[in-house]
């Protein structure tokens, strides 16, 4: 996959899973613009990241582990620049992390499981053609 594709999916994953947070809030906490900048950056690392999955010496799960935690540090770093944490991640900080890593997981897993569906279709329909 392209660089660019991987970009934008990251851009549209975490853009979606940003505004169900936003819906999700109890309080009207307006949206600073470094908030969305830090949003942006964090899903553009993540998608840029999934080139780790191209890697075939490394097993699907290594992969996974490795991005979780290339995510958590620029998380960390995008937290530390914005004052959002003063000291090293706290419990709340990483269940943070990995409620919002494992829906971003799951939003790829149904869209992966989408377009192996999409496939099979278009080779059963070309098989019996």
């Amino acid at each position: 996959m392209k660089i660019k594709n991987r970009l934008f999916t990251g851009l549209g994953t975490g853009s979606f899973i940003y505004m169900i947070v936003l819906l999700s809030r109890n309080n009207n906490a307006p949206i600073t613009k470094a908030e969305i900048i830090s949003v942006l950056l964090i899903s553009a690392c993540a998608g840029i990241f999934t080139f780790i999955f191209d890697i075939e010496r490394i097993s699907y799960l290594f992969a996974l582990v490795i991005h979780f935690f290339m995510m958590i540090l620029v998380v960390f770093l995008i937290s530390i620049c914005n004052h959002w944490v003063e000291t090293f991640p706290t419990a709340d900080f990483f269940e943070s992390v990995v409620l919002f890593y494992a829906l971003a997981w799951l939003i790829s897993f149904l869209n992966a499981k989408k377009d192996a569906k999409d496939l099979n279709m278009l080779l059963k329909n070309k098989k019996n053609v």
